[in-house]
């Protein structure tokens, strides 16, 4: 009986050491908002590129009718971490153009 117990106990153990090795980190992502202006519009490869005010330029396919100067308003997931570099954009709207360009 006491060896049937102890084979119990390590295994259960074993069990807990499995799952603690195989089980991720949680991370919290949180969402943000971010400004940008169209300043490319690849129609070849159906890609815009838009610039934040900080000069970083960013990715999305589907050229639609956007054109350079659009404004253009994406919400962002930062993906759990502080750099900027990548976060993903989760989705895209059209903002406003731009007088310059007329």
């Amino acid at each position: 009986m006491k060896k049937a117990v102890v084979s119990f106990i390590l295994v259960i153990l074993a069990m807990m050491m499995i799952a603690c090795v195989t089980c991720e980190a949680e991370t919290t992502h949180e969402l943000y908002a971010l400004t940008t202006v169209v300043v490319d519009v690849d129609y070849d490869n159906d890609v815009v590129t838009v610039e934040d005010f900080n000069g970083f330029l960013w990715q999305f396919d589907g050229c639609e009718d956007w054109l350079e100067g659009d404004c253009c308003s994406m919400v962002m997931d930062d993906m759990g971490t502080d750099l900027i570099f990548d976060d993903e954009i989760i989705n895209v709207k059209y903002d406003a153009w731009n007088l310059e360009r007329w």
